[in-house]
C-alpha cells in the first residue's frame, strides 16, 4: 500500500503542475486591471469566435 501511495506522489509531482493552485484576487468593479488581466482580455478578444 505504502508503495503504490509513494509511486502516484512521485508520478503526480513529476508532471511538472503546482501542487496547490494560485491564490488569486477578486476583482471588484473599479478595480484596475493587473497586465495578466490585460493580456488575457486583448487574447480572449482578438480569438474568433465559433
Amino acid at each position: 500500500m505504502y508503495r503504490a501511495l509513494a509511486d502516484a506522489e512521485a508520478a503526480a509531482a513529476d508532471d511538472g503542475l503546482p501542487m496547490r493552485p494560485k491564490p488569486v484576487r477578486i476583482r471588484r468593479p473599479g478595480d484596475p486591471l493587473t497586465s495578466e488581466e490585460i493580456e488575457l482580455r486583448e487574447r480572449l478578444q482578438a480569438k474568433p469566435q465559433a
